[in-house]
């Protein structure tokens, strides 16, 4: 189900309700409540909660630090625009309060954006929302094109660009407020973090991560962990004082071909936790019809801007879940340095480091068959991307590692991990305590070559748990390796780096890309559904980003699309339509 909430300011512009009804309408809301006090007109859909002194939460279970938000904390917090503070709550969160007499609104995002909200201004007033499809349609905006080309390449976002001209994501740790027509933007500002030793960085990690997980199963005894054979969940577990790991759930999903089901099974025997296996085998039994309809509402929940294959397989996992209080381990990423490319002698950002980095990392992964393209788009595609993504690392002013590290963890956490935490943060309440405020400073605040190779997060666990640290992880060698290497295994990282790359060659002259688990079933049930039903296909080609006569092959069965780009497809057939969302000017 979707839920979400618009709240536009209008100024001196007449009354916008039937505008409202409408654009709500076209995007395939039906249940919405629509509103009309002072100069605002406010809209909310799907089960969103119950308003606290005029104030709305947008996500499940708020969280500062080590304990519970309450909605009249945040209410507070908001009115007095501590941006701060609010910055303390843990990704992804989000809130939508008005003032008082109904003249004037603000919404604010969590410190890293996770919590995506959308805003635009035009003749009609000033809106910020959940959704970037009903602002584009509210406002008349059209497709922007440029960013549709970078999604074909790269699979999600950028900075905080939409798929929409004139619709932009509220930054991270920014608030948003509306009055009299007008949008004003607070915050957004990350402090410089203090520098630290790798010593320090385990000591002050271990203590935060400790701290929270305690706090967090005192006052949430029933939450389960997310637990697979890599090394962020091992960490959390591991940060879980021992008489608290025993009879807690883990849960993991089972993914043919992985070793995870087999390595969370020996740390769980080994903590004492229970252990839960869901599979993705309901996946083959699905109907096409079902398996498109599914494909299409995921894409819907994520506004178009993320693979909808990957939402759709894990919706069907998580249907047979218990919906509460969950622990996630996303975010040792950021302090992982996998991504480094060797050590440069200018640490200066250029543009053909950039185009490097994007071809090996990037492109490779979610790229679409680019035959599926209209060539008017597909023509300097590369080019316009990486120009693009090399303005945002340049802009930073940072050494080219240092700005390595702040694109992955505010473009490509933010806008690919963090759309998808969106698309779930109202159906259950999940706690990652690798995306606390003080976790993340400490994270930048070591030099690169702390991060190198996994060397910090190594010595995280070795502190946490040397036991769990002796035991590999999901095709890599155990976490001890990475935090003392010697000699065989500093000669077996560099053959692993090696295997990478290669393989990464490969995958691009083969133009392969790596589907998200369930992810190829799926794509081959709404392939079926659109050769039965080719129809369905008109709101795609309407768009003019595709290729007609590559559809036209599909629909025949001549071309069978990979995942990838039956994900962009889904994506761009549910944008809303050109006639709507042409420019009012």
């Amino acid at each position: 189900m979707q839920q979400g909430v618009l709240v536009l300011s209008r100024g001196r512009a007449p009354s916008n309700v039937i505008d409202v009804w409408a654009a709500l309408s076209e995007i395939g809301i039906t249940d919405a409540v629509v509103e009309e006090h002072g100069s605002l007109v406010t809209a909310a859909w799907g089960d969103l909660g119950t308003v606290v002194d005029e104030c709305l939460m947008l996500s499940r279970g708020p969280r500062r630090r080590e304990r519970d938000a309450s909605p009249r904390d945040i209410a507070s917090l908001i009115a007095r625009r501590d941006t701060t503070a609010l910055g303390e709550l843990l990704p992804p969160f989000a809130a939508m309060r008005t003032g008082p007499g109904h003249e004037e609104a603000a919404a604010v995002t969590d410190a890293l954006g996770f919590r995506h909200l959308y805003h635009s201004e035009g003749r009609a007033g000033a809106a910020v929302s959940t959704s970037a499809r009903l602002l584009a349609v509210l406002g008349g905006h059209g497709v922007d094109r440029d960013s549709v080309s970078l999604q074909s390449l790269v699979g999600w976002q950028v900075g905080q660009w939409t798929l929409f001209d004139g619709v932009t994501k509220l930054g991270a740790g920014a608030l948003a407020h509306l009055q009299g027509g007008r949008l004003t933007i607070h915050g957004g500002h990350r402090p410089d973090p203090e520098r630290l030793s790798l010593d320090d960085a385990v000591e002050r990690a271990a203590h935060v991560l400790r701290a929270n997980l305690t706090a967090y199963l005192a006052d949430h005894p029933g939450a389960t962990l997310q637990l697979t054979g890599g090394q962020d969940s091992r960490i959390l577990l591991s940060a879980i004082p021992p008489e608290l790991r025993r009879g807690l759930t883990a849960v993991t999903l089972a993914v043919p071909g992985s070793e995870d089901v087999g390595l969370a099974a020996q740390i769980c025997a080994r903590t004492g936790t229970r252990h839960q296996v869901e599979a993705l085998d309901s996946l083959e039994g699905l109907d096409p019809g079902v398996a498109y309809d599914l494909c299409v509402a995921s894409s819907a929940r994520l506004e178009g801007m993320a693979d909808p294959l990957a939402l759709a397989a894990l919706t069907v996992a998580e249907r047979r879940l218990d919906q509460g209080h969950r622990i996630a381990g996303l975010g040792g990423e950021v302090a992982r340095g996998f991504y480094y490319l060797g050590r440069p002698r200018d640490p200066s950002v250029t543009r053909a480091r950039v185009a490097r980095l994007a071809g090996w990392r990037m492109f490779a992964n979610e790229s679409v068959d680019p035959a599926s393209v209209d060539p008017t788009l597909r023509e300097g595609a590369r080019e316009r991307a990486v120009d693009r993504i090399h303005g945002l690392m340049a802009a930073t002013g940072k050494d080219w590692l240092d700005a390595t590290d702040d694109f992955y963890l505010l473009q490509r956490m933010q806008r690919w991990a963090g759309v998808t935490d969106t698309a779930i943060c109202m159906d259950r309440s999940v706690v990652n305590p690798m995306l606390d405020d003080r976790f993340i400073a400490i994270a930048q605040g070591m030099s690169p070559d702390s991060k190198r190779n996994s060397l910090f997060l190594g010595r995280l666990q070795m502190a946490l748990d040397e036991e769990l640290g002796r035991i590999p992880l999901n095709g890599r060698p155990p976490p001890e390796a990475y935090a003392y290497p010697n000699l065989s295994d500093r000669l077996r990282g560099a053959r692993t780096l090696a295997q990478k790359a290669s393989s990464k060659a490969r995958q691009r002259l083969s133009r392969s890309t790596r589907p998200p688990a369930g992810g190829a079933v799926l794509a081959g049930k709404v392939v079926q559904h659109w050769r039965a039903n080719p129809e369905v296909l008109d709101a795609a080609r309407n768009q003019r980003v595709l290729d007609d006569a590559w559809i036209d092959r599909l629909v025949a069965g001549e071309v069978d699309p990979d995942p990838s780009t039956v994900a962009f497809i889904l994506n761009v057939s549910c944008l809303p339509s050109p006639r709507t969302t042409a420019s009012p000017d």
